[in-house]
């Protein structure tokens, strides 16, 4: 009898052990898929950020030019812009 009881529990061990390695096998293939994802994202904010680090300076570009057109078709038209008045 003592023999049958500790065969059940050996089993019963590594059916405990079995099932720990498959749930953590399934934590770590969702954990990879996790990663995957992030890696995508981390090469698609790179990608815009590539692309948009002369924004500023293009900005810049961008206003001091409508700066300038706004002068031009104020002298065009007659008026003083308000730089010039205040």
């Amino acid at each position: 009898m003592t023999t049958l009881l500790t065969i059940l529990s050996v089993l019963a061990a590594w059916a405990l052990l079995g099932v720990l390695l498959v749930g953590l096998f399934l934590v770590l293939k969702s954990l990879q898929s996790i990663r995957h994802w992030f890696e995508k994202t981390t090469v698609g904010l790179r990608a815009v950020q590539h692309q948009t680090r002369d924004l500023p300076t293009r900005g810049a570009v961008l206003v001091a030019s409508m700066r300038e057109t706004i002068d031009a078709l104020n002298a065009a038209s007659g008026r003083q812009s308000q730089r010039e008045r205040g």
